[in-house]
Order: C-alpha cells, then sequence, then structure tokens
C-alpha cells in the first residue's frame, strides 16, 4: 500500500523543530500569554501538542487493531468538538502543570517528537494505530499531528506576535486534509496563502463579504474544523 500523504515524516519533524526553535528562547513569562483560543495560554498549549504527540507513541506500544476506522480527514469528524472541547483544555493545562516551569515543558516536548521520530522511522505506512477511539494507519495518524503542529503553530505564533514559521512540507499537507474536508479547492481557494485558508478553515478568521461572495456555497461549510 501506497502512502496518502508522502514525506509526512519529514513534514512532522520540520514542523515540529520550527515550533520547538520558536519556543526554546523565551522567558518564562511568555508562556503565560494568552492565546486566541479562549482560556488557553501558550504553556497550556504546549501541553496539548505534547499529548497530541505521545499518542502515536502509546497507540505504537499497544497492538495492532484488526480494524482501520478513519484516516486524515474522517478523522476530523469522528468527534464533537463543542462536547469534548473542555475535556481537551482540561488534559493539557493537567500535562502543563507537571513541569515545574516553561522550559521543562518544552525540553520534555522536543524529546517526545524525537521519540515519535524515531518510533515512526522503519514502522509501516499502513501499521494500523489505536487513537483516542478509532483507528488509523500510521501514516494517517502522523498527517493529523503534522496539521495540529501547524495550525497550533498559527495560534502560538499569533500569541506570541511574530510571523508563522509554517513549514513547506506541514503546509502542503494540511492543505490537502483542509481542501479534502471542503470537498472542492475552488480558484478562489487556490489563490488563498496557506495562512488565510488555514485560518478560515479553522475558525480562526471570519470569512468576510468578498470571500463569501468567491467561495459561493462553499463558504457555508466554514470552519470546517474548530
Amino acid at each position: 500500500m501506497t502512502t496518502r500523504w508522502p514525506g509526512v515524516r519529514t513534514a512532522l519533524e520540520a514542523e515540529g523543530g520550527a515550533l520547538l526553535e520558536a519556543l526554546e528562547p523565551l522567558p518564562h513569562e511568555a508562556f503565560e500569554r494568552p492565546t486566541r483560543l479562549g482560556a488557553w495560554t501558550v504553556r497550556d498549549l504546549g501541553g496539548h501538542l505534547w499529548r497530541g504527540l505521545h499518542r502515536v507513541i502509546e497507540g505504537l506500544g499497544s497492538p495492532p487493531p484488526a480494524r482501520i476506522d478513519v484516516d486524515a480527514v474522517t478523522y476530523w469528524r469522528a468527534y464533537d468538538p463543542t462536547a469534548t472541547g473542555p475535556d481537551i483544555a482540561e488534559r493539557a493545562r493537567e500535562v502543563a502543570r507537571r513541569y515545574p516551569d516553561a522550559a521543562a515543558l518544552v525540553a520534555d516536548l522536543r524529546r517526545v517528537l524525537d521519540e515519535v521520530v524515531e518510533a515512526c522511522r522503519n514502522t509501516p505506512d499502513e501499521r494500523p494505530v489505536p487513537t483516542w477511539g478509532p483507528v488509523m494507519r500510521l501514516d494517517e495518524l502522523l498527517a493529523t499531528r503534522v496539521l495540529e503542529l501547524a495550525v497550533h503553530g498559527l495560534d502560538l505564533a499569533d500569541a506570541l506576535g511574530r510571523e508563522p514559521w509554517l513549514t513547506p512540507g506541514a503546509a502542503s499537507i494540511t492543505r490537502g486534509i483542509l481542501v479534502r474536508l471542503l470537498g472542492a479547492e475552488p480558484p478562489a481557494v487556490q489563490a488563498m496563502s496557506d495562512v488565510v485558508f488555514f485560518e478560515l478553515a479553522t475558525g480562526r478568521r471570519r470569512p468576510g463579504r468578498a470571500i463569501r461572495m468567491r467561495l459561493g456555497a462553499l463558504a457555508d461549510r466554514l470552519p470546517l474544523l474548530a
């Protein structure tokens, strides 16, 4: 079986590395800045990303299930973000509270990223991996982790007042997932920058009148995930 997401391992490593390079030099107080994700701070978001990456390690440590339920697109339709959002936020805060300071959290986030990269290096793409419920091929699961790093990287850049650091491979995979969720890639979407499209697709940016006119009925599908 061939992968649907060529270069997904490289994209994960590159996007994760870029995010960590942005976080590692920050003073401790920067981690208490609010983000545009409600009550989440930069530190809470770090805890959420730690959980997302560690889920790969947990899944690969379990026996391979016999079935596969979702792929990197249908995964995002397999849960209700409104219902599960509070629990997800609280689990992120629980992770963040384990560490005495922000530097310790970031150091462990790098350790987990390295562990994921190493664990996946010689694991076949088609290996079934259990998640919080659904079962996915490994390459499909990694594609969802790339999207998380890319989109939350935009959240972190916004909170820190700096330019986004989207890496090309992560941008390509994230765009591929979001276009499939949208159901089409009309010229209006093709002309959008990755940052604009990703923020529209995930509810970080509201579509104005001009974008709605260009997207037509597709605008009613936004946001695609939150």
